[in-house]
């Protein structure tokens, strides 16, 4: 325990009172990052200044995957904690974490560390904004069109045929609507993961059957499909979490990535016996698909215009997000161009898209790790690459090579972009956000939708 003139120090001077609110405020603020995409640690980067601005500089902040919890020394010296779960570590909400953002400027500011009438409307007033946030999430129908977008432009990247475009679309707007039933029957991830990729790949069959689509297109379509059910950001913030040893938070993300994966590969054995059961063509390929470099830098770009689309983004993140997506494949393609095998062209291009979303994020106020998947999601994905094994198991071979060197390709561009955000921050605190503003802009303005 503390010496009481310590205490009164690390705590301003507050009252217990005054301690309990700024901390259940703190609590609620890391709970919303921890929900929109947040890291762990990074969450409890931001939320020490924070503390420090709201006068209760000895308190302490640990988050181990959904658990945050929080510790403060009060006046007496004794302490007060509170601990809480998040809702949800499974999506990043662009909207959501850039308002929480401008909250957490106002308390950094230092301008509510005193006790006094004022700064107590004041702190009643952001924890009650941080609960909105916190309450509201991006439409479902938005997230459903930036996601049909996507795969659209994803398997254009793939090239084929302008009707496995169209069928990569209608097989993810399918996924997604039942997506959506399967959140509202509260389904378990694992069953949630299985529907939805048997019902992905039915669909791909059937537009088979009708004749609209070759095999090949369904094999371009059902990749795309089953490769973005998987919850990119728990991959590349679990390699995040590894690389700064925060080893439990890797664990409880890298397990949500287990369950869909398994998901998918029952649903996959599903679809193939379904086509087997029809006596369906096996695909062949005479020749790689190929697009001109231009080609891929364009729909690189729309790739990740979609993707901030269905994460929440507005119009402040459209170029950014186009910007992003055309630099990470540019950079990809010129390292392919001077011998680089796939695996470390994407990582190393992953670096180079980590340290530049961390001088962005400081410069148009966007969190690092909302750029940096707008960068992964248009250039980086292995879509090619699980074409190829899906090709090979639909004609009954084993496909197991190419999905492994999928599977290296995501972990290398997790930590591909954990690196480069490393040595952007390299020498200085790593905070990955941007300074504090001054108090205009922050309160009831900065809660609703740019």
């Amino acid at each position: 325990m503390s010496s009481p003139g310590a205490a009164d120090r690390e705590s301003g001077g507050l009252d217990p009172v005054d301690v309990r609110v700024r901390l259940e405020l703190l609590a609620d603020l890391g709970h919303g990052f921890l929900e929109s995409g947040q890291t762990g640690a990074q969450t409890e980067r931001v939320l020490d200044p924070c503390a420090a601005g709201v006068g209760l500089r000895g308190a302490s902040f640990t988050a181990i995957g959904r658990i945050l919890l929080l510790e403060a020394t009060l006046p007496d010296g004794g302490t007060a904690t509170l601990s809480g779960a998040a809702h949800g570590l499974d999506t990043i909400d662009c909207s959501r974490l850039r308002s929480l953002d401008r909250i957490a400027d106002e308390l950094m500011a230092g301008e509510l560390a005193e006790h006094g009438k004022d700064q107590q409307k004041r702190l009643a007033e952001l924890s009650a904004a941080v609960t909105r946030i916190r309450g509201r999430s991006t439409s479902q129908w938005i997230v459903v069109g930036g996601m049909t977008l996507l795969a659209f432009f994803i398997s254009m990247q793939v090239g084929v045929t302008w009707q496995a475009w169209v069928s990569a679309a209608a097989v993810e707007l399918i996924t997604c609507l039942v997506g959506i039933g399967v959140v509202r029957l509260r389904m378990p991830k694992l069953f949630a993961a299985i529907l939805q990729s048997t019902a992905g790949g039915t669909f791909a069959t059937a537009l088979v059957l009708l004749g609209f689509v070759s095999p090949v297109g369904a094999a371009v379509a059902i990749a795309v499909t089953w490769l973005l059910l998987l919850p990119l950001p728990q991959i590349i913030s679990g390699v995040g979490d590894a690389i700064e040893g925060d080893y439990l938070s890797a664990l409880s993300r890298a397990s949500s990535v287990v369950v869909v994966a398994a998901g998918i590969v029952v649903g996959g054995a599903l679809t193939f016996s379904l086509g087997e059961v029809l006596g369906m063509q096996h695909p062949g390929l005479e020749e790689l698909p190929s697009l001109p470099w231009y080609l891929t830098v364009t729909f690189s770009g729309l790739g990740a215009l979609a993707n901030a689309f269905a994460n929440g983004g507005r119009r402040s993140l459209i170029v950014p997000a186009v910007a992003l997506g055309v630099i990470t494949s540019l950079t990809n393609l010129a390292l392919q161009l001077v011998g680089l095998p796939l695996v470390w062209s994407s990582a190393l291009s992953a670096v180079v898209l980590g340290a530049i979303t961390v001088v962005m994020a400081a410069r148009i106020g966007y969190p690092q790790q909302v750029l940096a998947l707008m960068g992964v999601t248009g250039a980086l994905l292995p879509g090619l690459t699980v074409f190829f094994g899906i090709l090979q198991l639909m004609g009954g071979e084993s496909g197991l090579e190419h999905l492994g060197a999928a599977a290296g390709i995501v972990l290398g561009v997790g930590a591909g972009v954990a690196g480069g955000t490393y040595l952007a921050g390299w020498g200085r605190p790593l905070r990955l956000r941007r300074q504090p503003r001054p108090r205009q802009g922050v309160g009831p303005r900065a809660v609703r939708r740019s």
